[in-house]
């Protein structure tokens, strides 16, 4: 056995009866579950390693623990049953006939999101996205799995609710009535929901994660036999990582562990950093309840960090309220190692400059790059630090990254998607940068235009170039061949299943991978997805996989990034939920700041009532606890080094982590020195920066530990084909304007507000992207308002003639399903039945009325276009009084959009200065509500917009073009080619 201090060894060999060890970070957690097996196997009489049975969290972690058991106790003829909860319950249920395959969280969404009309959802939808409320309505779900809480006694506290609204009616104001009323329906739809989403799963040979648990507990509630025949194997049981359990897990664990109680929960409620995943709040206390008076033991003799990480971390956690008062702080015989130190900047650019200037003084010591590890809150925050490093040629690797957004995957899927449909024109703009098909750019931009003109797909417009002057330059190509290998793959396609397309696909395309390079991996990996896919799938062929892909990536599926079997000497980047369980020599904690970290609270959308909590309930201030939990995480995985960067502009609060660091004056006078990047900037010999270098240089003494594990080992290079110049491709320079003026619609310049280089991708290299279902619509719906206009020339509408105009313009292009067309249908349906009735009801001068008037305004070289939906004369003596109309299909907008639009701006520009018009009015009508928006322009804000066009039409002049990776970015069809999204590995 392994030398244990008195704690290990008290908790190793404990007797019987339950037992609760509290471990504190780097207190040798790991090592005490693993040896407490050891111990029973070694000194219980009569004890087999079937007999005991070890749970955790992740198939990972079960595997390394199972690896050191066998280590320890090796030549043993049967194994302890090590494995996660799910995967227990697994084979609880598979013993009793149970065959359904299992789905995760985004293949509910995906078997949801083909199923939407099934649902029948009335408030939780949405017409342009059909699938947004998914997550929500499965976060939902799953909360009432992990509670027990299923279909019927959810139905049953809905019923109570409204009894119990029908006895206050009385004593409750009209407005107020309808608000619950309306809360309860909302209920209801849940119930529903939650009633008819577990059947459909169920009927179609499906099973959950999230139920397996609730369904082993009421397996065992049902067929006591069969639960007593697990507590007779079970003799003891250990849990690790008990703070990330839940109240089906703890009552899962209640019956299983028969008197007298042998289970050991080993965790530590300040690392509770995964409510996120369903761990409850409160997990120590409901093993109390379970199983009274249990033993407890406080692991707090730290053997990672020094004195001085340690004492600031314990600065940070003590700050949380409803901690555990008889816990000990941590304590350690490591020496008092270097200052802390603080990093100060005013913005994140200068952050990232100086964080990456200290990597490199420190590496030019004696630190090696992989002993430094970047820790962050979110993915977004680590861009300009990333870009800084490969500016200046530092090895790093990100951990945790997606493999879609490697440059590899991104090529394979391109040419994926083009198999499937040729007439992807994103895919094919992608596939034609790559050398092997020498196509200059200058004839792809004319084939571009010419689809746009044409209103074709870029294959098309190529098929087309045999008359066009375009033949001689594509016979300069390799077209032919691409198109050649394309079709071959797309026959292929029609008779094998999607894994031996693949193999062939590498084969045509000559995608020769040297052995244990990055592309090999990231092949090898996605070929496990696809898999892991074709087991659940019913033909197993290309197009399924494309539909299923589809939603995969709306429902934010993400494929992880393999690590390699050998570490790579770089800086290892990564979030500080993915640096949980590890330790590094030198940490830094990156972009300690408001709404950085701690990261701003985000409500759930369905908030889980508390009368049907089982567990204890959460207290308010949950979200910052568990932030700082995180934080304090984040610190004790420093080994030697800890830098905490602080970005806060002059006169702002920092982070409040910042001011709990600097709570205690032991740490803020003795532990932590600063330093401001915003002093030292341009001066590389800054003593103030240089110090801590100086410090810290010195390697720290090995401790015979391995290294953890790197995301790639070094790159290999690729064939051209799968390695198109992305990046350089983006920044290029487009052609000149044709007439040498700058013209733009309010559209555009929004657009190039939204993201400069989607504004290029879309005006300047002229991608042609697909039919969306929001724009036909807005289409059919703007076509249905001016024939109402036109019908209203000869008296009131008609609503079954306008209805016949409509349905006989429908389009059917553009839309996700029929369940996504027909919704928007029935919704149009009812806008202008609404639109007719109020219209009818009030005096229009109709031929007076004038509709989608086109304008050109000069403006200094840049010509204003666009389209105004409707022009209202106001007053029959003076035809220049008008009202300008846009009509908006989707979110109604509100006062602040309309007072702020830029469009209605460029409309009352127009009409003002090229019509010779006077627009007192400009109306927001918001036809899914069919409400009106009024707002007016001043002579100043008109001045002012002008001005902010003329800018916007200056800055594309000077092909200023960067992109803005965000939210919006889930929207964009752009995404596959944009280098933003792109991690060159």
């Amino acid at each position: 056995m392994y030398n244990l201090n008195p704690e290990q060894r008290k908790a190793v060999e404990h007797g019987e009866g339950p037992l609760l060890v509290i471990a504190g970070p780097g207190s040798g957690k790991t090592r005490v579950i693993t040896q407490r097996i050891v111990y029973l196997l070694e000194e219980v009489r009569g004890l087999q390693p079937e007999n005991i049975l070890a749970l955790t969290f992740t198939d990972k972690a079960a595997g390394e623990m199972k690896s050191r058991v066998d280590h320890d106790l090796p030549g043993l003829n049967t194994s302890p049953q090590i494995s996660t909860f799910h995967s227990f319950c697994y084979s609880v249920l598979r013993s009793r006939h149970f065959e359904r395959k299992l789905l995760d969280k985004i293949d509910i969404w995906i078997f949801l999101r083909r199923r939407m009309e099934q649902l029948g959802l009335e408030y939780y939808r949405k017409l342009a996205a059909p699938g947004a409320f998914l997550h929500d309505l499965n976060n939902f779900f799953s909360q009432c799995q992990d509670e027990l809480v299923g279909p019927d006694e959810f139905d049953a506290y809905v019923r109570k609710r409204w009894s119990g609204l029908e006895t206050r009616v009385a004593l409750l104001g009209a407005s107020e009535l309808v608000i619950q009323e309306e809360e309860l329906r909302k209920q209801q739809e849940l119930a529903r929901v939650f009633r008819t989403s577990r059947r459909l799963i169920e009927e179609a040979g499906y099973s959950s994660l999230g139920t397996l648990i609730s369904e082993v507990v009421h397996l065992w509630d049902r067929e006591p036999e069969i639960l007593q025949k697990y507590r007779r194997q079970f003799r003891y049981i250990l849990v690790d990582e008990f703070q990330d359990s839940n109240y089906g897990q703890v009552q899962l664990l209640k019956r299983l562990v028969a008197p007298p109680y042998n289970i050991t929960a080993v965790g530590d409620p300040d690392q509770a950093i995964y409510r996120f995943r369903g761990a409850a709040h409160g997990t120590f206390e409901m093993f109390r309840q379970v199983f009274p008076a249990p033993e407890k033991v406080y692991l707090n003799r730290n053997y990672r960090s020094t004195r001085r990480i340690l004492r600031a971390s314990d600065a940070v956690i003590v700050c949380n309220e409803q901690r555990d008062g008889e816990k000990p702080p941590l304590v350690t015989e490591n020496p008092e190692g270097a200052k802390i130190f603080l990093l100060s900047s005013p913005n994140y650019t200068l952050e990232a400059d100086g964080i990456v200037d200290l990597v490199q003084d420190l590496t030019q010591g004696k630190r090696s790059f992989m002993e430094i590890a970047i820790l962050y809150r979110a993915h977004s925050h680590r861009d300009l630090l990333v870009r800084e490093f490969r500016r200046r040629k530092i090895p790093f690797v990100i951990r945790g990254l997606s493999l879609l957004s490697t440059t590899i995957m991104r090529d394979l899927l391109a040419y994926l998607r083009l198999v499937h449909s040729v007439h992807d024109n994103v895919s094919l703009t992608r596939v034609l940068l790559a050398r092997r098909w020498s196509f200059p750019e200058t004839l792809s931009s004319d084939l571009r235009k010419q689809a746009a003109r044409n209103r074709c797909s870029i294959y098309d417009a190529i098929r087309q170039t045999g008359e066009s002057l375009l033949k001689t330059d594509l016979q300069t190509t390799r077209w032919q061949e691409l198109k050649s290998i394309l079709g071959k793959l797309r026959s292929i396609a029609e008779n094998v299943r999607l894994p031996s397309l693949l193999d062939q696909m590498t084969e045509l395309l000559e995608l020769k991978f040297i052995p244990d390079s990055n592309d090999a991996a990231c092949l090898e990996a996605f070929k496990k997805f696809v898999s892991e896919w074709e087991e659940k799938s019913e033909t197993g062929k290309l197009p399924e996989f494309m539909e299923y892909f589809d939603y995969f990536l709306e429902a934010g599926g993400k494929i992880v990034a393999p690590e390699p079997p050998a570490p790579a000497n770089a800086v290892q980047v990564m979030t500080v939920h993915a640096s949980k369980g590890l330790e590094f020599p030198v940490v830094f904690i990156l972009s300690v700041a408001p709404r950085r970290f701690p990261h701003g609270e985000q409500k759930p959308v369905i908030e889980f009532p508390d009368e049907l909590r089982r567990g204890p309930v959460p207290p308010v201030n949950l979200h910052l606890a568990e932030e700082r939990r995180l934080f304090y995480v984040a610190m004790t995985r420093a080994r030697d080094q800890l830098y905490v960067s602080n970005v806060s502009a002059k006169g702002k609060k920092p982070s409040i982590f910042i001011d709990n660091l600097l709570s205690d004056p032991v740490v803020e006078g003795q532990d932590v020195a600063r330093i401001d990047f915003e002093q030292v900037t341009g001066k590389p010999e800054a003593t103030e920066k240089k110090e801590p270098a100086k410090q810290h240089s010195q390697k720290a003494p090995q401790s015979g530990r391995r290294s953890q594990p790197t995301l790639f080992g070094e790159p290999a290079p690729a064939p051209d084909t799968v390695r198109p110049p992305i990046k350089e491709w983006a920044q290029a320079v487009p052609a000149a304007f044709s007439d040498g003026k700058l013209r733009l619609s309010a559209t555009a310049i929004e657009t190039y507000f939204e993201c400069p280089l989607k504004f290029k991708f879309s005006h300047l290299y002229h991608i042609p992207t697909g039919p969306q279902a929001a724009l036909t619509f807005g289409n059919v719906m703007h076509q249905s308002v001016r024939h109402y206009f036109k019908l209203r020339k000869n008296g009131e509408v008609d609503f079954d003639e306008l209805s016949q105009f409509y349905l006989g313009s429908w389009k059917t292009v553009g839309f996700e399903d029929s369940y996504q067309e027909e919704t928007y249908r029935k919704s149009g349906l009812s806008q202008l039945r609404e639109f007719t009735v109020r219209h009818n009801a009030i005096p229009i001068a109709a031929e007076s009325v004038r509709m989608e008037v086109h304008f050109e305004l000069p403006m200094e070289g840049v010509v204003l276009e666009g389209r105004i939906d409707q022009i209202n004369p106001l007053e029959p003596r003076d035809s220049r009084l008008v009202q300008l109309v846009d009509y908006k299909t989707g979110r109604p907008r509100s006062q602040k959009d309309a007072d702020k639009s830029l469009q209605l701006s460029a409309y009352a520009l127009a009409a003002r200065n090229q019509m010779g018009l006077e627009p007192e009015g400009l109306i927001f009508y918001n036809l899914t509500n069919n409400e009106p928006v009024a707002s007016v322009r001043t002579e100043k804000e008109l001045e002012a917009v002008q001005q902010k066009i003329l800018a916007v039409a200056e800055e594309i002049r000077r092909m200023i073009f960067p992109p803005t990776p965000g939210f919006a970015c889930r929207y964009c069809e752009f995404v596959p080619i944009c280098p933003a999204h792109e991690e060159e590995l």
